[in-house]
């Protein structure tokens, strides 16, 4: 009786990301497979309890930066496998795995000890594994999982965070520029079209034109697809009815 909840967006957003150096996330229809293959409301719902919206882009849903035309991969498994084969990996030897080269296609997924994204690396895992990927799970603690596996790059994909500032300069995030160990492009992307756009919105004062700086860059980040965007969640803030 005395309490009164609230509920608002919050200013980050859960990713699944790529070593973009290592074989085969260098590979574009790899990294559109995945997406296509994990089913995002499936964690909305089972990791947030429904608290969470689809995210397209790297800005905050319903503000003028979030590019209102782009939508999020649907969940499309038979357009993952379908990508997967044009990329030439299937499964010759019947045993469930796909494989390329004699190699199976397998490979580990790390995150930090936080119950949301340990969640939702298994949801993940098991949606990877039914069109034939094979992904392992480690959990670390976060001093040795920034030490040892962040800042010199020695991971395949990770499930992590961004929050957001208020400004959608994105620079330090997505810029070629920034990949040195403990800088934020720690996937290693590349993009000059994205470089160039990055450069020009620090620079440009007209919101209007800004803003359409960002959406064109938020619709290649989508195509290239360098991290599947999963979610953005809810904050759930409860004060007491006597603060006004």
């Amino acid at each position: 009786k005395n309490i009164a909840l609230y509920k608002e967006l919050g200013n980050s957003y859960t990713y699944l990301g790529f070593n973009l150096k290592r074989k085969p996330f260098d590979d574009v229809r790899v990294r559109q497979a995945i997406n296509y293959a994990i089913n995002k409301q499936e964690i909305i719902d089972g990791v947030l309890l429904g608290l969470g919206e689809p995210v397209a882009s790297p800005y905050k849903p319903g503000t003028r930066w979030s590019n209102p035309a782009l939508k999020p991969y649907a969940y499309d498994p038979d357009k993952a496998i379908a990508l997967l084969k044009e990329a030439g990996y299937e499964d010759h030897d019947g045993d469930g795995i796909l494989d390329k080269d004699g190699k199976p296609f397998t490979f580990e997924i790390l995150t930090n000890q936080n119950k949301e994204r340990e969640m939702t690396g298994v949801l993940i895992q098991r949606r990877l594994n039914e069109i034939g990927i094979k992904a392992n799970i480690r959990v670390l603690e976060w001093a040795s999982f920034l030490g040892r596996f962040i800042k010199p790059k020695e991971f395949d994909v990770v499930v992590l965070g961004w929050s957001l500032s208020l400004d959608p300069d994105q620079y330090s995030i997505w810029h070629s520029s920034q990949q040195a160990p403990g800088q934020f492009n720690f996937i290693s992307y590349s993009n000059p079209q994205v470089d160039k756009l990055l450069e020009a919105g620090r620079l440009e004062l007209n919101p209007d034109k800004r803003m359409k700086i960002y959406h064109e860059f938020s619709t290649i980040l989508l195509e290239d697809s360098p991290i599947v965007f999963l979610s953005a969640g809810y904050g759930l803030t409860a004060i007491h009815k006597r603060v006004r």
